[in-house]
């Protein structure tokens, strides 16, 4: 005869595999994010760039997705070199580690947000820009109208 702390156990057990095999579809089931380089400097970069989870206890527990990236300067009559790397990881909260290897341009750190939510959505994006003044910056894809802050 089956004791009720068995069935009780059972239930659990039953349970956390349901959450745990929900969570794991849900993670699938975010769009993927797109991250995209500029460089609008007159001087070719190159840089580290890693994408960490927030609330990771630990580096190698939270990183994401990391890239060693050179990226030629901006050729005076030409178009601006633009380096695309499409569906890196899950949009979600990330911390982003901006490590420049060459010309002094600085190390930089920032925190991504996605904006926009449902499958119609335009595709999440992570825009990596070096200004002319060789300036990091980081844009993200905007869709919400109904930000309190202007």
């Amino acid at each position: 005869m089956i004791s009720r702390r068995q069935v009780i156990a059972g239930a659990v057990a039953g349970l956390g595999g349901i959450g745990l095999v929900g969570n794991t579809v849900y993670q699938e089931l975010r769009p993927k994010l797109l991250l995209s380089v500029m460089n609008f400097h007159d001087q070719p970069h190159s840089l580290t760039v890693q994408l960490v989870r927030r609330g990771a206890d630990e580096w190698s527990e939270g990183l994401a997705w990391m890239e060693y990236i050179d990226i030629e300067a901006q050729p005076e009559d030409g178009d601006v070199p633009r380096l695309n790397f499409p569906a890196v990881a899950p949009a979600r909260p990330y911390i982003v580690h901006i490590e420049a290897r060459s010309n002094n341009i600085g190390d930089r750190e920032f925190t991504y947000l996605p904006d926009c939510s449902g499958y119609d959505s335009p595709t999440p994006g992570l825009y990596i820009v070096i200004s002319t003044e060789g300036e990091i910056k980081l844009k993200g894809t905007g869709c919400s109208d109904d930000s309190l802050w202007y």
